[in-house]
């Protein structure tokens, strides 16, 4: 995964945290994990990072035109099938941590509409 890839894999995490209004400490660790061990190479510190991606998420949530015109800008990146597999993954893995509410599978649909259409 690039970098490119780790910043918008940690921006859409972030924003799925958010989708449902219901912001868990266990997704918050969750999120915070999967960022440690994707080998992130931080131009600014981790926590800097982590503070703008969640300020950036919760402005997006705040409603349905800006978090679509988010989750393109931020899905754009994966284009390739190996890498929107494994984002698709850590996405569901985020979204269950909290038990998978109606809110959260809409998120996850409009998320998988936001990837690049592949080969």
């Amino acid at each position: 995964m690039t970098q490119i890839q780790r910043e918008a894999l940690f921006d859409i995490l972030a924003l799925a945290i958010h989708a449902d209004a219901l912001v868990s400490l266990t997704e918050e660790e969750l999120i915070a994990q999967g960022f440690v061990q994707r080998g992130w190479k931080p131009v600014s510190s981790r926590k800097a990072f982590i503070e703008e991606s969640l300020e950036r998420a919760r402005e997006a949530a705040d409603s349905d035109d800006a978090m679509m015109d988010y989750l393109m800008e931020r899905a754009a990146v994966f284009t390739g099938a190996t890498a929107q597999k494994n984002v698709c993954a850590a996405v569901r893995t985020i979204l269950e941590a909290d038990g998978e509410p109606a809110e959260d599978q809409e998120f996850f649909h409009l998320f998988v509409q936001a990837l690049p259409r592949v080969g």
